[in-house]
């Protein structure tokens, strides 16, 4: 009889204990991909590599939004385009300056609204002064 109590009072706490939280507490990851964000002009990182907590169908978009850094863009959706992050401006060091991402390793191919990541994937978001130069 004890042990039949015992295991009544184990077995929710052991569930509800079971699952993983994200870093907000609401619900259990879908994909966590990794992602860093790095300043190539001034060689200085601005969020160190991390995997952050995403629903299925996330993109490149919501796990630099997932961050926490401070993002400017213009568009909406797949058609958004990254224009400041952490206060540093497109076109701040140089004409030809701006943010770009790169995906496993390749620089992205789609709008980063648009690319669905996974757990695998590695994100580095990179302010190049020459922007263009790194997709050649």
């Amino acid at each position: 009889m004890k042990k039949l109590l015992l295991m009544s009072l184990l077995v929710p706490l052991l569930t509800a204990c079971g699952g993983e939280e994200t870093t907000n507490g609401d619900a259990a990851c879908d994909v966590e991909p990794t992602i860093s964000v790095y300043d190539a002009a001034t060689e200085e990182t601005l969020f160190h590599e991390k995997s952050v907590c995403l629903e299925d169908g996330a993109t490149v978009l919501d796990a630099l939004e997932a961050t926490e850094l401070d993002i400017e863009s213009v568009g909406s959706g797949e058609m958004t385009y990254v224009t400041a992050i952490d206060g540093i401006q497109e076109k701040s060091a140089g004409q030809s300056s701006g943010w770009v991402y790169a995906f496993n390793g390749s620089p992205g191919d789609e709008g980063a609204g648009a690319k669905e990541v996974e757990s695998t994937d590695i994100i580095q978001w990179r302010f190049e002064e020459d922007a263009i130069s790194f997709f050649e």
